[in-house]
């Protein structure tokens, strides 16, 4: 008798179905890694939002700004190279956009930061994840950071949103 050399059929088709139900377990589990990526990328602008009203909370306290509802440090007094306005001691929901230098316009736009209603906070969420809305000239996201300006007594609520990420 001749020796066979190569597979038979049924050996070729238990590998192709077992491979089969790999790629349907294992798929799933590689398909969001974009979605976890913008995720880490919020936590990341959440942490530099915390640790730049903490730095400017600390500058107002020494220029005894604190307290006041509409407060103001100067150029100097920031640090930043800009008067900046405060509210309780923290900077405003747009000043923050400014102090973490966030590029929000143009083609290089990394972010958008769009106001959110008259409550005195910014919606910032990476520019592949901004719904543009209104002919484009205002953006909302639900993969977004949101910076709530400071109440007396509090800090600013700053909270992410990543549902459509």
């Amino acid at each position: 008798m001749r020796k066979s050399a190569g597979f038979t059929l049924i050996e070729l088709v238990i590998v192709i179905v077992i491979l089969g139900i790999l790629g349907a377990v294992a798929a799933p589990k590689f398909l969001n890694l974009q979605g976890d990526a913008y995720g880490a990328n919020l936590q990341a602008v959440k942490s530099s939002m915390e640790s730049a009203a903490t730095l400017i909370n600390t500058k107002a306290i020494l220029a005894g700004e604190d307290k006041k509802e509409d407060g103001d440090l100067t150029s100097e007094q920031s640090g930043t190279g800009a008067a900046m306005k405060l509210a309780y001691g923290y900077p405003t929901a747009n000043e923050i956009v400014n102090t973490l230098e966030i590029k929000n316009t143009g083609n290089d736009a990394e972010y958008v930061a769009t106001a959110a209603d008259d409550d005195g906070s910014v919606l910032i969420s990476p520019k592949a994840r901004a719904e543009e809305v209104d002919g484009g000239n205002e953006a909302v996201s639900t993969c977004a950071v949101k910076y709530e300006n400071a109440e007396e007594g509090k800090r600013p609520a700053i909270t992410i949103d990543k549902s459509t990420c």
